[in-house]
């Protein structure tokens, strides 16, 4: 019996024991060895790479890059075979059938076509944050996840801690009161004021056409190499990068999804090719149930200087939450949180040790890190702490966000039933609102 058809059969064969965890029928059964290719083999795939391979099968690497692949391979391959592609459709195409799972790790504005292609070709998918570059994309990702038997995740890995689970028993468990206000800081932020280099010449080993993806159709530039088309808004944003981390203890302990409105307050307007070098983002979220309405203020870059410091945090406390991180402000105490959701702590320290420890209502995962709480899932050993279920309504309010840095100092109305600024026309055309220009004419997906 071929490997694949031995591990459906498992799969179905203990399809009751695993029910909690709506594992995909078609998956590997639990303590085999998934089979996984890493799309985007840069930094951060390349630590994603190495994450993965600790317990399980990388099989192949793709990237628009040759070269990442190759030295990958010679550092980390340790003889295996590993092999090697430039367009994951050809991947799919011809090894398909031995993939398991994928980790997409390539620059944002990929993310929705080779994710999408991947679900397609039943492939469970860790998919790293921000889960699109435009709200249209995050949408049609998460409803499309809903019709594929796979296993989905979002690399803000701090969502799969303890002190995750801890603050949201904290705030559900009523120990700081109603939370009605939220803070948010990252001295962390990619822009640039330089514009793109004109006539740099595309290396031989790089696939430009392949990077743009859907992309609008623009010349290579140097500029864009080395990392650096993060600086740059037509192939990311500025807040999904600390955001999807910094925001989540409180997108997941008050249950926000659906932001009414949205507004950046911005000094230094962006560059047309970039991002501004800060702002205050205010997100503004009605009643859900029994919680009442939330602002979300999110200080970034330059303006984290103007962030105030939180009442109830006692002189010479650590305040280095407030260079990447977040505080939770409730009506008889508040909760702080380091940019991954770690260290979660009720300030006032009294509090704290009134309150003591937590329920223990929330989930805790049986990974030891966000990969393997992945990993665990495919094999039906746990559920995932992050599917595109639960990741895309946080990555809508995240790219909200970068559309009202672009759009700055007014208050923008969100029709998030349609998708759509009620009140501003130019807004409402933004980039980061659906893809400028996209080449549907070639089968991305």
């Amino acid at each position: 019996m071929e490997r694949r058809s031995f591990l459906k059969t498992a799969a179905v064969a203990s399809a009751f024991a695993i029910e909690p965890f709506n594992i995909l029928k078609a998956g590997p059964s639990p303590n085999s060895k998934l089979n996984i290719a890493v799309i985007g083999v840069g930094r951060q795939g390349t630590g994603n790479a190495r994450a993965l391979s600790k317990k399980d099968n990388i099989i192949a690497l793709c990237d628009v890059d040759e070269r990442k692949p190759k030295g990958y391979v010679s550092r980390h391959g340790d003889g295996r075979d590993i092999k090697i592609w430039t367009d994951y459709r050809v991947m799919f195409d011809k090894m398909g059938k031995e993939i398991d799972a994928v980790c997409v790790a390539t620059p944002e504005h990929n993310h929705y076509t080779i994710t999408l292609s991947a679900m397609r070709h039943g492939k469970h998918v860790y998919c790293q944050k921000p889960l699109c570059h435009t709200i249209k994309e995050v949408r049609h990702l998460t409803e499309e996840s809903k019709k594929h038997d796979v296993v989905t995740q979002m690399g803000n890995q701090g969502h799969s801690s303890r002190s995750s689970a801890n603050i949201r028993d904290w705030v559900q468990d009523g120990s700081i009161g109603a939370v009605r206000e939220v803070i948010g800081y990252s001295r962390k932020n990619y822009w640039t004021k330089k514009p793109p280099v004109e006539g740099s010449k595309i290396p031989a080993y790089f696939d430009w056409d392949l990077f743009l993806n859907r992309a609008g159709k623009i010349p290579f530039s140097d500029s864009y190499m080395k990392r650096n088309w993060i600086d740059y808004n037509h192939f990311s944003g500025s807040v999904g990068d600390m955001g999807a981390h910094i925001l989540d203890p409180a997108y997941y302990s008050l249950d926000l999804r659906v932001p009414l409105s949205v507004r950046a307050d911005v000094k230094t307007l962006a560059k047309p090719w970039s991002m501004p070098p800060g702002g205050v983002i205010t997100w503004e979220f009605g009643a859900r149930g029994e919680m009442p309405p939330v602002t979300m203020k999110y200080y970034l870059g330059n303006a984290v200087g103007d962030a105030p410091r939180p009442e109830r945090l006692e002189e010479g406390r650590d305040t280095g939450f407030m260079n990447s991180g977040s505080v939770l402000i409730g009506e008889k105490a508040s909760i702080t949180a380091g940019s991954h959701s770690q260290s979660g702590r009720i300030i006032p320290e009294s509090t704290m040790q009134k309150v003591g420890k937590p329920s223990g209502d929330a989930y805790r995962c049986k990974g030891g890190s966000h990969f393997e709480n992945f990993t665990l899932a495919c094999k039906g050993e746990d559920k995932a702490m992050s599917p595109f279920d639960y990741a895309g309504p946080l990555s809508e309010i995240i790219v909200l966000g970068d559309l009202a840095l672009l759009h700055p100092n007014k208050t923008l109305k969100w029709d998030a039933k349609n998708l759509k600024i009620t009140n501003d026309a130019e807004a409402n055309k933004s980039l980061f609102l659906e893809r400028l220009n996209p080449r549907d004419n070639m089968n991305w997906c």
